[in-house]
């Protein structure tokens, strides 16, 4: 179908939700915090919901977080899902050295992605029902998550 350049925020946060009403069975994030992706929002954690309870063998969620904190302390429906869910639900808290990192991904099916070229910036680019455009990003993201990290777990261990 093609691809679109994002310019401003709001139009980010429109390309998020687009991307999740594609209804993927398969879905990979890479991104500094997930802040910006408002995932606690109620579509959004409706659509992830519905994504993780379909009837697909190859449903799957993964998730790669440069800082933990966000995801940990305000993101309880996420904790929640990752409760529900493992392990079709994975998030990952990325090694140091890939801190240096500026961009964020999310690749829904290998076939759409939303590319966000760097984290403090807006600036993106929306690729939907293309395969090969969305390839070096698949690409990318199996680089990232090949380098290891440390899962998050849903519950508090403590003395």
């Amino acid at each position: 179908m093609g691809s679109r350049l994002i310019t401003t925020w709001n139009e980010y946060d429109s390309a998020i939700q687009e991307l999740l009403d594609l209804a993927p069975s398969r879905l990979d994030i890479f991104d500094e915090d997930l802040s910006a992706l408002r995932l606690e929002a109620a579509p959004r954690v409706a659509a992830l919901r519905a994504l993780l309870a379909a009837p697909s063998h190859d449903r799957q969620l993964r998730i790669v977080v440069r800082k933990r904190d966000f995801a940990c302390q305000y993101s309880p429906h996420l904790m929640n899902l990752l409760t529900l869910y493992a392990p079709l639900l994975t998030i990952i808290h990325s090694p140091p050295h890939l801190d240096r990192l500026g961009d964020c991904l999310m690749i829904a099916d290998d076939r759409h992605a939303l590319v966000r070229f760097h984290r403090d910036q807006p600036r993106a680019r929306l690729i939907v029902d293309d395969a090969g455009e969305c390839a070096p990003y698949a690409q990318r993201f199996a680089e990232v998550l090949g380098e290891g990290g440390d899962p998050l777990s849903s519950t508090t261990l403590g003395l």
